[in-house]
């Protein structure tokens, strides 16, 4: 029935029965409405229990199938994430297990379930010692969890090598002295190997896109200068491919123009886990028309894990400009909590003989997966733009990362600095992430 064939009908009623029409059409109406609301919750409640069914039965590929129904209607259910990460280890499906892990990660960095699944799937896949520093920080969180310490064992054990064998049997008789009701014959003097597969086991109870290997981002920024002094403007496209959760390779292309100047900029740059607590970070980056920007540049970084969720990172940084050398040298401190992070940097800059200090403040909060948002204030020396030129700056900035789906993310900065008494600087920038 169309809606004129309708109203005319409900027209051509009486009083009496249009009154028990409108009765009977609410009636209807509420009835369907809670049809639809206790319907909805059955289907869900069934379709979990399936996927509890199927995991329980070792059914794994049913499993996988039934988790990403649920991750498709849901993509903010972090334990449906959790969950097919699991059953895909289990598959020894690693590599989209191990972007699964990491996904998680980005969202809840000192989640202890996140990190020991993302351990495992480094042990099963043949790289133990990328695991050591994730299981260091899951026995940070979680030392009385009898998981973590056996796969520490299986860890060392499969390096293989005098001394990790020598640790991994140090680390199973402390096992063995803490939980004493579990059977702790996993390495021994006479037979080291041991059998690092992923399990096929009942499962453990508590078990549930994104950062895809590969991600790069277009975009650009405008900033608007006080006294006269025009505009910035710059275009960018950055590239980055991870190999390891601790490993990856990133480059960019940008051209600006700054106060009627063009300038291009190529820059290339990695990290590499160097031992369980260190990762190096090597960065550089050339200009072919160095009007403003410099000349070349290097960095050099080392990042250290304290504990806890703790991390410090010292590194320096040799510029050349037209006008001369220019080193700086810097360290960072910062600390993951809950869904935040907090960062306090010291810079220490040597440009045109003079030695200046500035201090940097960062607080971020993560939330949706791996969007995030982060509050930053910036005082004291800082280069400003020009050849090396260093000024005493006060910044203000608000910048983050909105994942809209699984593979497409905007970025997006505002700012506003005091560049000494040279001009006042008010800036913005957006960008385009795909991830694949």
């Amino acid at each position: 029935m169309n809606g004129n064939l309708l109203i005319s009908f409900v027209v051509s009623l009486s009083n009496h029965e249009r009154n028990q029409f409108v009765q009977r059409f609410h009636k209807s109406f509420w009835m369907g409405l809670l049809l639809l609301l206790v319907v909805k919750p059955l289907f869900a409640d069934d379709l979990q229990e399936k996927i509890d069914t199927a995991v329980h039965s070792g059914q794994f590929v049913d499993a996988e199938s039934l988790l990403r129904q649920q991750v498709l209607s849901n993509p903010a259910n972090r334990d449906a994430h959790f969950r097919l990460a699991k059953v895909l280890s289990w598959q020894k499906k690693f590599a989209e297990a191990e972007r699964g892990y990491q996904m998680l990660l980005d969202r809840e960095p000192a989640n202890a379930d996140y990190l020991l699944g993302l351990a495992q799937v480094s042990v099963w896949s043949g790289k133990p010692r990328v695991a050591l520093p994730l299981i260091e920080r899951v026995q940070a969180l979680a030392p009385g969890d009898a998981d973590v310490w056996r796969l520490h064992i299986q860890a060392l054990a499969a390096i293989n090598d005098d001394v990790s064998l020598k640790q991994a049997l140090l680390v199973q008789e402390q096992a063995v002295k803490r939980f004493p009701e579990l059977n702790w014959t996993i390495v021994s003097k006479a037979k080291p190997e041991i059998k690092t597969e992923a399990p096929q086991p009942a499962i453990d109870v508590r078990d549930q896109h994104f950062e895809h290997l590969n991600q790069i981002e277009v975009g650009g920024s405008y900033d608007h200068l006080s006294k006269n002094k025009g505009y910035w403007r710059s275009e960018y496209i950055s590239y980055e491919h991870r190999f390891a959760p601790q490993t990856l390779v990133y480059g960019a292309f940008m051209q600006t123009e700054r106060f009627g100047y063009n300038d291009e900029q190529f820059l290339l740059g990695g990290y590499y886990p160097l031992s369980q607590r260190l990762t190096l970070n090597i960065e550089g980056n050339v200009s072919p028309s160095p009007q403003v920007l410099a000349n070349n540049s290097i960095l050099a970084a080392l990042q250290g894990s304290l504990g806890q969720n703790w991390v410090l990172t010292g590194g320096f940084r040799h510029s050349e400009y037209g006008t001369g050398p220019m080193q700086q040298g810097f360290g960072t401190v910062e600390h993951y909590f809950s869904d935040f992070r907090a960062a306090y940097t010291l810079r220490a800059t040597d440009s045109l003989g003079k030695i200046q200090f500035g201090h940097r403040f960062d607080f971020s909060y993560y939330y949706q997966d791996a969007s995030f948002i982060t509050l930053t204030y910036n005082m004291g020396a800082e280069t400003g733009g020009f050849q090396g030129v260093v000024y005493d700056t006060q910044y203000f900035g608000l910048r983050g990362r909105h994942w809209l789906n699984q593979d497409w993310a905007v970025t997006w900065e505002l700012g506003h600095i005091k560049q000494g008494d040279a001009y006042n600087r008010e800036g913005v920038s957006f960008g385009i992430r795909r991830a694949f």
